[in-house]
C-alpha cells in the first residue's frame, strides 16, 4: 500500500534535490572561489537602462577585497554572472544598491530566491536608499506563495529550509553615511541622478559609493550627472568607476528600439528625456572633467550607453580633460 503522504513529499523532494544539485554544480567555484585580499572591482553587467545590449548585461558589480565579496547593484542577470565568476552565494554577505531604478534592482528577486532555494543560512545585509526596506520586504513577501504550496511545505520540513527572509537585514542609507565591513570602509554620498525630481520634492535618493580597502580606494558613481559631491567623494581615489552616456545617441537608440515612445506625437517627452540624460547622467566630457578634478589614478567606464562605433570618439572626448588611463568595462572583467 502506498503511503500517499510520503509519496506526495518524495516526488517534489527528489525534484528539488536534483535542482539543488544542479545549482550547486553551477556554483562550484573555479580557482577564484576564495575572496581576494587585493581589492578588485568586477563589472558583472555593464549595460545601461532598459535597452538591451547583446554584449552587456544590466548594471551589477562585485567588490572583492579584504576577504569580503560585496555585490554593488543587482540588475537582471546578476546572480548568474556571480556564479560565472566563481563566487558562491554564501560568500556574499553584503549588498549595496545605489538607487531603486529597475535596471539596478531587477536581479534582487533572483538573488534572494536562489539563496532560498539552496538553503543559504548565512547572514545577508542589504544597504540602499530610503525605500530599499520596502522593496526587500515586498520581494520576500512575493516568495511566500511558493513557500506555502502543499508539496513544497513537506519538502521544506524534511530539508529544514529557512524562511524566505531569515537572516536578511536591510539598512537605509543617508547622505554621508559610513559603514565598516571588516577592513573596508564604505562612504555614501548623494549624487545628482534625481536632481530634476528633487526640484519637485519627490524625496528620491541616489548614491555614489566609496570603498576604502587596504591598499586601494575605489569610487563608484552609480547613476549621476555632474556632481560636486561625487567629485569630493572621489578625491584621490585609485579607481573611479563611472557611468557614461551620449544623450543624442541614447535618444536615437531609443527611437529605433521599439519602445512605446512616440516622439512624433510626444515632442515634450523627447525634450524631458534629453533633459534627464544631460543633467542626470554623464557625457564623455563630464566624465573626463570629474576624473581630472578629483585627481583619480584610473578611470573605468560602465553603465555604458554608447554603441561600439562611439567608444573611441568618446575616449578622445574624455582625454581632452583627463590624461589618465581609461578603460571601457566589459561584463565579467576585474579591474
Amino acid at each position: 500500500m502506498i503511503n500517499r503522504s510520503a509519496h506526495h513529499i518524495r516526488r517534489p523532494l527528489i525534484s528539488l534535490l536534483a535542482s539543488i544539485g544542479l545549482s550547486c554544480a553551477l556554483m562550484s567555484a573555479p580557482a577564484q572561489a576564495e575572496p581576494s585580499r587585493e581589492a578588485k572591482w568586477v563589472t558583472l553587467g555593464t549595460g545601461s537602462g532598459p535597452l538591451s545590449f547583446f554584449e552587456r548585461g544590466q548594471p551589477a558589480n562585485l567588490l572583492r577585497a579584504a576577504g569580503q565579496s560585496i555585490l554593488v547593484d543587482a540588475g537582471d542577470g546578476a546572480t548568474e554572472q556571480l556564479i560565472r565568476t566563481g563566487v558562491l552565494l554564501d560568500d556574499v554577505g553584503t549588498v549595496f544598491i545605489s538607487h531603486l531604478h529597475f535596471d539596478h534592482t531587477g536581479g534582487l528577486f533572483a538573488f534572494l530566491g536562489r539563496r532560498f532555494q539552496t538553503r543559504q543560512t548565512s547572514a545577508l545585509t542589504i544597504y540602499g536608499p530610503p525605500g530599499i526596506k520596502r522593496t526587500i520586504d515586498g520581494l520576500i513577501a512575493a516568495m511566500q506563495p511558493m513557500n506555502d504550496t502543499e508539496g513544497t511545505k513537506g519538502v521544506f520540513a524534511v530539508l529544514g529550509r529557512p524562511k524566505p527572509g531569515e537572516n536578511i537585514k536591510t539598512i537605509e542609507l543617508t547622505d554621508g553615511a559610513q559603514v565598516k565591513i571588516g577592513d573596508i570602509r564604505i562612504t555614501a554620498a548623494t549624487n545628482s541622478h534625481y536632481v530634476l525630481a528633487d526640484e519637485k520634492g519627490t524625496g528620491n535618493h541616489s548614491f555614489a559609493l566609496r570603498f576604502d580597502a587596504p591598499g586601494r580606494s575605489i569610487v563608484y558613481t552609480g547613476d549621476t550627472g555632474p556632481s560636486e559631491k561625487v567629485e569630493k567623494l572621489a578625491k584621490g581615489a585609485d579607481l573611479l568607476v563611472a557611468e557614461i552616456m551620449d544623450a543624442d545617441e541614447a535618444l536615437d537608440r531609443i527611437g529605433k528600439s521599439g519602445l512605446k515612445i512616440n516622439f512624433a506625437l510626444a515632442a515634450v517627452a523627447k525634450v524631458a528625456i534629453k533633459d534627464h540624460f544631460v543633467k542626470e547622467h554623464l557625457s564623455p566630457e563630464d566624465v573626463g572633467s570629474m576624473a581630472q578634478r578629483a585627481g583619480v589614478k584610473a578611470l573605468v567606464l560602465t553603465h555604458n550607453a554608447l554603441g561600439p562605433d562611439n567608444l573611441e570618439p568618446a575616449r578622445k572626448r574624455i582625454a581632452a580633460a583627463y590624461p589618465g588611463p581609461v578603460t571601457f568595462a566589459q561584463d565579467g572583467r576585474a579591474y
